[in-house]
């Protein structure tokens, strides 16, 4: 029997890998726009959102520059070859768990944070309202309000499981992707507002609307990111 190796490398690090060869083979010089997100999708058989994870890493490896509603761009590089990030998870399948685990998180601290989480919740939100202002966005401040949540809600396992897929946000695709999701004013505005309506439901002990809020968010998030950048 003849058998190929399996590879147990994620789809769009296997896509990225194509995309970095024929680049590196000079397929595409320096400068040139690569194909689109969605000829990218047809010719390889794959969807769309794993094509953007995949020029992502590109883009972190500085093979590619991503211009938000333009496309990407190949950058001039002196060294011969570009390793990719390898990651344990994909920005997409971080955001599916986490439509899973925080609406319950929310509702559960709803019912038992502490004056102090509360506190520090406020204090999230003054941070987040100066930077939406100042036209930026904050991985930081985002995650402190998500976490005083997870901390609030009362289960350990699950507070231990929201840590370790914010730990996974920590990597540099997924805060590529998110930095990109934020570049427009609009999502910065409604992302602030959603916080502020979970807050809310939070701070006055309303399970359920904590749970829609929060769900209500992740929803458009994930939306968010997966709306065509071209």
């Amino acid at each position: 029997m003849k058998l190929q190796a399996v590879s147990n490398r994620k789809l769009y690090l296997q896509i990225a890998d194509q995309i970095r060869d024929q680049i590196e083979g000079g397929a595409v010089e320096a400068g040139r726009q690569l194909p689109s997100e969605r000829e990218l999708a047809q010719n390889l058989g794959v969807s769309r959102p794993t094509v953007r994870e995949a020029l992502i890493a590109l883009e972190v490896a500085g093979l590619v520059e991503v211009r938000v509603g333009v496309g990407a761009f190949v950058r001039r590089r002196d060294d011969a070859s570009a390793a990719l990030p390898e990651l344990g998870a994909s920005p997409l399948e971080i955001m599916t768990m986490r439509r899973l685990l925080e609406p319950e998180a929310a509702a559960l601290a709803s019912q038992q944070i502490s004056p102090e989480g509360t506190a520090r919740l406020a204090e999230t939100l003054r941070r987040m309202r100066a930077e939406t202002a100042a036209g930026q966005w904050s991985f930081d401040s985002d995650r402190m309000l998500h976490m005083t949540l997870a901390d609030a809600c009362g289960n350990a396992v699950l507070r231990d499981t929201l840590d370790r897929l914010w730990t996974f946000r920590s990597d540099e695709i997924d805060t590529r992707f998110h930095q990109h999701l934020v570049e427009g004013g609009l999502v910065r505005e409604h992302i602030l507002g959603d916080h502020e309506a979970i807050v809310a439901a939070i701070v006055s002990g309303n399970a359920e609307g904590a749970r829609t809020a929060m769900r209500r968010h992740l929803d458009f998030v994930g939306a968010a990111m997966l709306d065509a950048w071209e």
